[in-house]
């Protein structure tokens, strides 16, 4: 990809959020959001490549003060929009091809990458730019789904193969897991925790027991299937049960907490005609992590 990061800036307020052009400028911001509207590799429901663009704007309605930190994170850091990828390619040119070096550029710029898919594919290529940089890195993967097959439909990098290829480069810790092929123990050197839903689908000690299983330098991929589908019911691949809202949250924050967050995304997002619950689920939740990484961790590392 020989595009500049600046060529590929939304420079109007058609961006994340609806922010003011000068606070999602370069210049200003200290969040990047790349859109990947790719859904090459679905295997049952379609419309995750409509996904980026349903939860921009579902952003632009979203208030931008945090009410658990008590701040307006946002407009007080900033969020750049880029132009979305173009999504008539393969997924292993979406990730590594297009993705990867626009992750590079975002974190050689000094500013933190977001990710909004799509289908589940689109990660690997996100968390290969942020290992290369912070090798320390390990994955906290909130999903239904493990992700962790070596191919499917003899696609290494399908979508039910991210966690696999994410597991080349790092241990992974898994989070409401109901849905897998098999028991896969990753890689001897680089573990893959996994904590099923049906044994920790409730606050309690568990929590710190897996964020503790983490290095400190964490990246954090989060397919909304991860949740229960009364939260998001617009996903390719909806299981039943799964994080509560606030459930979820509670996680994210104790992780923001005890972890330095350095990169993460939100993928699988279906949107449903008729209805923006999901798209709106998936905005709230962007910010709220954002607000969690401000507050929590960039103050830990004396960031801000």
């Amino acid at each position: 990809m020989g595009t500049k990061l600046k060529d590929l800036l939304v420079t109007d307020d058609d961006n994340f959020f609806g922010l003011e052009p000068e606070l999602a400028s370069l210049e200003r911001a200290k969040f990047v959001v790349m859109s990947a509207p790719y859904e090459g590799t679905v295997s049952y429901g379609k419309g995750t490549g409509a996904g980026p663009e349903a939860i921009r704007l579902a952003s632009q309605q979203v208030e931008l003060f945090d009410e658990i930190t008590r701040d307006s994170h946002i407009p007080r850091h900033g969020v750049a929009t880029l132009k979305p990828f173009n999504p008539d390619c393969s997924a292993e040119e979406m990730t590594i091809g297009q993705i990867y070096p626009a992750t590079q550029q975002i974190l050689e710029a000094g500013k933190f990458p977001i990710l909004v898919g799509g289908e589940h594919s689109v990660t690997p290529g996100a968390v290969k730019a942020v290992h290369e940089r912070v090798p320390d890195l390990s994955v906290f993967h909130i999903d239904a789904h493990s992700d962790m097959r070596e191919a499917y439909h003899d696609d290494p990098y399908s979508h039910a193969s991210a966690a696999a290829r994410i597991n080349e480069w790092c241990p992974i810790v898994q989070v409401g897991i109901r849905s897998r092929e098999r028991i896969e123990p990753g890689h001897p050197d680089r573990p893959v925790h996994c904590y099923h839903a049906w044994d920790y689908h409730a606050e309690g000690p568990w929590i710190d027991e897996a964020i503790g299983k983490l290095t400190r330098n964490v990246y954090l991929t989060i397919d909304v299937d991860g949740f229960d589908p009364s939260v998001f019911p617009g996903t390719g691949t909806p299981e039943p049960g799964g994080l509560t809202w606030y459930l979820g949250l509670k996680i994210i924050q104790k992780l923001a907490q005890s972890r330095n967050i350095v990169g993460f995304d939100i993928v699988e997002v279906a949107p449903t005609e008729g209805q923006q619950v999901s798209e709106f689920a998936a905005a709230r939740l962007m910010g709220r992590i954002i607000a969690f990484i401000s507050h929590y961790c960039w103050r830990a590392e004396g960031a801000i």
